[in-house]
C-alpha cells in the first residue's frame, strides 16, 4: 500500500477539523469493508506523516492485504475524496517500517525450498506408514505431523521477518555437531 503526498494533505485537513491533536486516522477493516476511524498510532503500524504530524496510520498486516493498492485523491466537481486504486507503475507498490530486513531475500528462498523439500519427505513417509500396525501406526503419524507442521511454522516465521530465524538456525547446528 502506498498512500501519495496528497492523500496525506487531504487526510491532514479533514484532522484539522477535529478537536484531539494527538489522534489520526486509521485504516482498518470492517465486515471486509475498508474504513478510516479517528485512533492513536501504535509502534507496530505502519504510519503516513504531513507537515510533521502522522495523519494515518495502518496496521502491518492490513498494510500487506493492500499490496499494490494507492491512496489518493480524486478531484470531481471541485471536490476532493479520498480513493483506493491500483499502483501505477512509477510508485511503490508497498509502503514498509523502515527497519531494513536483515535477512537476505536469497537465503531465505533458498531455507523455503529446503524446508518445502522437508514436507515433501514426510509425507512421502506418512504415505509409506499406512500398512503398519495401528497403534504403531498412529504414535508414527501423530510425530510426522507434528515434524510437518513444525516446518510450517519455520517458513512462516522465515517470511514473518523476524530477522532470528538463521541465527536460531546456526546455534542449532552448532549444538547438533
Amino acid at each position: 500500500m502506498y498512500v501519495t503526498p496528497e492523500a496525506c494533505e487531504a487526510l491532514s485537513e479533514l484532522l484539522a477539523r477535529r478537536a484531539q491533536p494527538e489522534r489520526c486516522l486509521r485504516l482498518s477493516t470492517v465486515q471486509g469493508n475498508y474504513r478510516f476511524v479517528l485512533d492513536e498510532a501504535i509502534e507496530q503500524d505502519v504510519s503516513f506523516e504531513h507537515a510533521g504530524r502522522v495523519v494515518l496510520v495502518v496496521s502491518e498486516t492490513v498494510s500487506r492485504d493492500l499490496w499494490g493498492i494507492t491512496v489518493d485523491c480524486d478531484e470531481t466537481a471541485g471536490k476532493r475524496k479520498l480513493i483506493f486504486r491500483k499502483a501505477k507503475g512509477d510508485e511503490p507498490f508497498d509502503t514498509t517500517k523502515e527497519e531494513p530486513d536483515p535477512v537476505p531475500p536469497g537465503w531465505k528462498a533458498q531455507e523455503h525450498e529446503r524446508l518445502l523439500a522437508e514436507i515433501a519427505e514426510i509425507g512421502r513417509q506418512i504415505a509409506a506408514l499406512r500398512g503398519g500396525s495401528k497403534a504403531m501406526l498412529r504414535d508414527q503419524l501423530q510425530t510426522l505431523e507434528l515434524a510437518k507442521q513444525a516446518k510450517w511454522d519455520a517458513i512462516r516465521a522465515l517470511w514473518a521477518g523476524d530477522g532470528g530465524w538463521h541465527r536460531r538456525q546456526a546455534a542449532l547446528a552448532a549444538e547438533a555437531e
